[in-house]
This record gives structure tokens, sequence and C-alpha cells, in this order.
């Protein structure tokens, strides 16, 4: 018997051996940097570009890369999400149904509802804009690690304008796993953005889920 045992734990080691060998492994990434541990993203509410109720139940059930920008923004924004548009042109379909692209304005003030109806269609069409209370928005921004700040336009000489800020954000992009927590993300630096490492990535992360 204590042969046969010694056989079999032999024959169980040996077949993992091989497994681990000849397991197809998935490639590597080339920008995004995956967290070790999911985080659980927080219960927020805030509202879609349709005015529809928007909240961590949306992040549910799909892939999201998600943006925090807002739509007066100069050149980052309309930057990245030209670039993002790209992706999703390019993304295999079997992908793109499992991924969603959702744009966070985090300056409620001037990006109404219908501010962002204008803005994220014109990008792509299944794009999501969101927004909302601010605290709200902090809440999701801090639990993902984005960050902004308002930011006064000294040199502006009618300071009742609504033009008498800016918003000074991050430009990473975050990506969120179907169960609603923090995954990875591709920190985004100034220069021209590699969608083709951008798609590459979100197709290795989805495909190998």
């Amino acid at each position: 018997m204590k042969t046969i045992a010694l056989l079999l734990a032999s024959a169980l080691i040996l077949w993992g051996v091989i497994y681990n060998v000849f397991q197809p492994k998935p490639p590597a990434f080339s920008s995004v940097i995956i967290y070790p541990n999911a985080k659980p993203l927080p219960e927020f509410e805030l509202t879609d570009h349709n005015n529809n109720s928007f909240k961590k139940l949306q992040l549910q059930g799909k892939w999201s890369l998600m943006f925090f920008g807002y739509t007066s923004c100069p050149d980052i924004c309309p930057t990245t999400m030209t670039a993002l548009t790209q992706v999703a042109n390019t993304l295999p379909p079997e992908i793109l149904k499992q991924l969603q692209f959702v744009f966070v304005s985090i300056d409620p003030e001037r990006d109404s509802i219908e501010q962002l109806a204008d803005y994220v269609p014109f990008f792509h069409q299944d794009f999501i804009g969101i927004t909302g209370d601010l605290k709200q928005l902090t809440k999701l921004a801090m639990n993902l690690g984005a960050m902004f700040i308002k930011v006064p336009v000294e040199d502006l000489a009618d300071k009742e304008s609504v033009n008498n800020y800016s918003m000074s954000h991050s430009g990473s992009l975050f990506v969120i796993d179907p169960r609603g927590r923090r995954h990875g993300i591709f920190t985004m630096t100034t220069g021209a953005i590699d969608t083709t490492s951008i798609t590459q990535d979100l197709d290795i992360i989805i495909r190998y889920k």
C-alpha cells in the first residue's frame, strides 16, 4: 500500500510540474500596474450623463476603465479621451463588450448633466460620464488613489466669472474589476499616450482574468 501511495504521490507531483511547464502563460504587461490585493470600493451615489443613478452596482459585472477630469480641461482631458477612443476602437469586440469606459467629472459646479451629455458621447457613444456631490466624488477618488484640487486663476480680471478657477488632477487611468474592486492603474506621464500598450494590457487583463 505504501508503494502504491508513493507512486500516486509521485505521479501527482510529476503532473503538477508538467502542467506548470506547459500551461500557457499570459503575456507580460507593458505599462499597467496590477495591485497585489484587489481593494473593494466603497458604496457611492453619483449620476451619469443620461441622468441615471450611478452607484457601485454599475461597476459590477464588467471591467471598468475610469478617468477623472472635467469638460473645460484644456489639454490632458481631451487628449486622454481621444486616446481612449482609439483604444475602444482597437480592442477586439469580444473584449470590448466586457469593458466600460467611465469619465468622472471632478468639476460639478460647471459640469452639468447636460454638459456631460454633450461632451462624453462626442468621443465615443458608449462612454459613460458621471458626476455629482463633491463628497461622493472625493470618496470615490480617494479610494482609487486619484487626486484633484480646485485652483483659482489669479490673473483673471473678472473674479466672478465661472471660469475663475481650474481643476488640477491626476491623469491616471484606473482599472476596476467586475466585482467593483480597485485592480490596477495606468500611470500617465507627460507626452504622447501609448494607446498600443493600454490596448494590449487591457486585452491581457480581461482575456486571462
